[in-house]
């Protein structure tokens, strides 16, 4: 059963939605996977200036975690709404018979969700800009969380998440 963990009202802190933000403060490894995008809705600017020819502007794509970290080195991205998967193994997107996303998908929000990508490490669904869940079954991800929790005070499970 999948492992899932929500960071909210975050809002007084750092703000997660910002990719390299994200991975600096949960101190997830970039390039030790492959990374799927779906569903997704992002913000992406260097310096000033928006960027309108990005990747992330694509609904769906994978990148190799070097040149995920590559392009974090040089973009500013904000993912406003959207599910990225981190992945051992090289994919071809157009093989995914699957793709997760969040929204009309009453399914990822219970308990026990699981994601539609064979293999996956973890899956990381941003709503909204106010919500970010973590779905993983590798135990290395959820000692990882936890152990840079004090990063996001506000890490709680899914099921405390769905009761408040």
């Amino acid at each position: 059963m999948s492992m899932r963990y929500c960071i909210k009202d975050y809002r007084t802190s750092i703000d997660p939605h910002l990719l390299r933000t994200f991975f600096s403060h949960t101190k997830i490894s970039i390039t030790n996977y492959n990374w799927i995008f779906s569903d997704l809705t992002a913000y992406t600017s260097k310096g000033d200036q928006e960027l309108e020819e990005s990747i992330f502007c694509q609904d769906n794509f994978i990148l190799t975690g070097q040149e995920l970290d590559e392009l974090l080195k040089n973009e500013e991205v904000v993912v406003i709404f959207g599910v990225m998967v981190a992945v051992k193994e090289n994919l071809n997107i157009k093989d995914i018979e699957q793709l997760p996303v969040i929204e009309y998908n009453e399914h990822y929000w219970e308990e026990d969700y699981v994601s539609p990508i064979k293999n996956a490490v973890m899956e990381i669904g941003f709503f909204d800009g106010e919500l970010i869940v973590v779905t993983t079954d590798d135990q290395s991800v959820v000692e990882t969380l936890k152990r840079n929790v004090f990063n996001f005070p506000n890490l709680i499970s899914f099921k405390e998440y769905l009761e408040s």
